[in-house]
């Protein structure tokens, strides 16, 4: 793996898988059964911090997903003095956010690795739940690697 990488880089390539995601959330949510929520990262941050993850390792950085989204525990997202259920992805120590838009955030963030608004936990998903996310996560992947 290459050196930490920037701020700005992280921005950058975030940006655009960000950029790339709000063209597939929709069909994410069709898939599901909802109507489309407002913003339209509501409830695909693992998903798409699986994406974000493989594409940041691809671009030779050590990045990993992490969450926190145990019902009623101390970890996730911290937002308005109550936990969240969230997903987001560690890189070279910083937070790589870009669903962090569901709580008011920037539909960018990236911020140190010691933020206090994130805590890792546990995924208590169904195992088929985890099968979904990692199933759209590879075709998105797919489609990200055709586009360019």
């Amino acid at each position: 793996m290459s050196a930490a990488p920037s701020r700005q880089e992280l921005t950058r390539i975030a940006g655009d898988v960000r950029r790339f995601l709000e063209g597939l959330w929709p069909e994410w949510h069709a898939l599901r059964g909802r109507a489309l929520p407002d913003p339209l990262s509501l409830g695909t941050c693992q998903t798409t911090s699986l994406l974000l993850a493989t594409v940041l390792r691809e671009h030779g950085f050590d990045a990993a997903v992490a969450q926190g989204n145990a019902p009623g525990a101390t970890e996730g997202y911290l937002h308005d003095g109550i936990w969240h259920g969230h997903a987001w992805v560690k890189c070279g120590g910083w937070i790589v956010d870009i669903c962090a838009d569901q709580y008011g955030g920037p539909p960018v963030s990236i911020s140190p690795s010691d933020d206090p608004r994130y805590r890792t936990g546990r995924d208590t998903a169904y195992e088929s739940a985890k099968r979904q996310r990692q199933e759209l996560a590879s075709s998105a992947l797919e489609a990200w690697r055709k586009r360019r």
